[in-house]
């Protein structure tokens, strides 16, 4: 949000001010502007590079996969996630949709600086109308979570011969 205000007020500025109508003054000599805007840029690309690397310290750049797998007759759900472990994440069921959350604190001592951040994934996903959820298994192995979600048994049609009274 903050990249995009600079930019838009970078743009906007650099358009209202045009070399040609610029009142000459004292300050006119071409260097001292030159050094002026040469220090602005620093400082935009600086500001740029440090938003960079907040936004890339907050993701966890997670990877999901879903499959079925015949063998075991079950719903596959994979999520690849670095930085986290099983303390860390939280799986539940609820209105046939599984939710899958990670969320982990992390501090910094910087000198007499302490920062605090955090962060966070959540993905969620509808379950199969055959979907066994209450014999739902997960494991984490590898920086990958892996929940499987077992297909119930298809119903066997029984055969009733039904009296007439």
């Amino acid at each position: 949000m903050y990249k995009l205000l600079l930019t838009s007020v970078l743009l906007i500025s650099s358009t209202l001010i045009n070399a040609n109508d610029r009142p000459q003054s004292r300050f006119s000599d071409n260097s001292f502007n030159k050094n002026i805007w040469n220090d602005f840029n620093k400082q935009f690309e600086q500001f740029e590079q440090r938003m960079n690397q907040m936004q890339s310290q907050n993701n966890f750049g997670t990877q999901s996969r879903r499959y079925f797998d015949k063998e075991n007759n079950n719903y596959v759900i994979q999520i690849s996630v670095d930085g986290l472990n099983k303390e860390n994440m939280e799986i539940i069921t609820k209105d046939n949709i599984i939710s899958i959350k990670g969320k982990i604190k992390i501090q910094r001592r910087l000198g007499n600086n302490l920062s605090t951040s955090s962060k966070s994934f959540s993905q969620s996903f509808s379950l199969p109308n055959d979907a066994d959820d209450s014999n739902i298994n997960a494991n984490f192995k590898d920086k990958i979570l892996t929940v499987s979600i077992p297909k119930l048994e298809e119903p066997k049609p029984t055969v009733r011969k039904i009296e007439i009274k």
